[in-house]
């Protein structure tokens, strides 16, 4: 059952909420409710990161879709779609109809073994059509952490929101025994241990690894896959997303060997660096061109010098919005000593 505000009160300790080092900090005459605590926005959020979007876009590589087959790519980089933003107060962040933006609890906590929590929207924000997660608003025994929140805006209008906002209540519900493992225990391999609040980390998921085996995650061996991430996860993010895109076209009879892989996909980065440097480069040189051809007759040669202008412009733009900071190169490879654990 659920427990009432005087057992609240006497549990506050126990749930960590009046030993915190935040500001503002948790207030208990103005937080504990009848039969729940209200619960603030943190300051910190999580947005889809548009510069990600813009890219697949460029690179004609379509919508993007979590596929839960697959997790590699996520693994290597968890965050590389989300973009963290910290809020000052006073400080507004707008949803959009229809949006998600990734939110946590301002006040961490921690749940006792003997009880579960459940976290609830309040009525006055559901009436703006403000939801403040997505189905996971139950918490089980021994969790610690800042809830994730998922906040959605099914309303007609966009909803601008500021930390500290009381969008939500915590109500826990007393257990009848304590269970034999709590969360967190290595037995149940637990993905949020400690949890920051931040997206999903679903690939962790035990149950999710055991479909993937049975599905087969992709062509490519474990083995294979294990000496790839070794060598791409101190790369960015859009390499990793490459790498993965390479992999996917890449025919089954060549993936059979890490280091050729690699080799291939470092002789496309080169192609890749050469075509962008190429562009930026000869920039100045067609525009030069143009400018000189206003002070002679127009012709055939300035038409051609003008149309490589503008198509210059056009795939120069593309490689710099969609320039990352970096290429999986060959000189990059042997850096990372690649082939010392390959198959040659």
């Amino acid at each position: 059952m659920y427990i009432t505000d005087h057992e609240i009160r006497a549990m506050l300790t126990e749930l960590g909420l009046e030993d915190q080092n935040q500001e503002p900090a948790f207030d208990a005459a103005d937080q504990v409710q009848p039969c729940s605590i209200d619960m603030r926005l943190s300051s910190v959020f999580w947005k889809r990161s548009r510069r990600r979007q813009i890219w697949r876009r460029l690179t004609r590589r379509g919508d993007y879709a979590v596929d839960l087959r697959r997790s590699r790519a996520h693994a290597i980089d968890p965050l590389r779609d989300w973009k963290r933003r910290e809020l000052k107060e006073g400080d507004t962040l707008t949803i959009k109809p229809g949006h998600v933006v990734m939110g946590r609890i301002h006040e961490r906590f921690k749940v006792p073994p003997g009880y579960a929590g459940k976290i609830e929207g309040r009525s006055s924000f559901a009436r703006l059509g403000l939801a403040v997660h997505c189905t996971g608003d139950f918490i089980n025994p021994g969790w610690e952490g800042y809830m994730p929140l998922q906040l959605f805006n099914a309303g007609p209008y966009p909803i601008r929101i500021t930390p500290h906002l009381p969008v939500c209540q915590l109500m826990l519900i007393r257990l009848p025994s304590q269970p034999e493992h709590t969360y967190g225990d290595p037995e149940l391999q637990s993905k949020y241990t400690n949890d920051d609040g931040g997206p999903s980390l679903w690939w962790r998921d035990r149950h999710i690894r055991e479909l993937q085996k049975r599905l087969g995650e992709t062509h490519v061996s474990e083995r294979i896959q294990s000496e790839i991430l070794e060598v791409v996860e101190v790369t960015d993010s859009a390499v990793i997303e490459r790498l993965q895109n390479f992999i996917d076209d890449c025919p089954a009879g060549k993936l059979s060997n890490t280091g050729d892989l690699l080799d291939d996909f470092a002789e496309q980065e080169e192609r890749r660096w050469l075509i962008d440097w190429a562009t930026v480069g000869a920039f100045p040189i067609l525009a030069s061109a143009v400018l000189s051809a206003i002070f002679v007759p127009f012709g055939l040669l300035h038409a051609l010098v003008l149309a490589l202008l503008v198509i210059d412009i056009v795939w120069g733009w593309r490689g710099f919005v969609r320039r990352d900071g970096g290429y999986l190169r060959k000189k990059d490879l042997h850096k990372k000593n690649v082939r010392e654990g390959s198959d040659d």
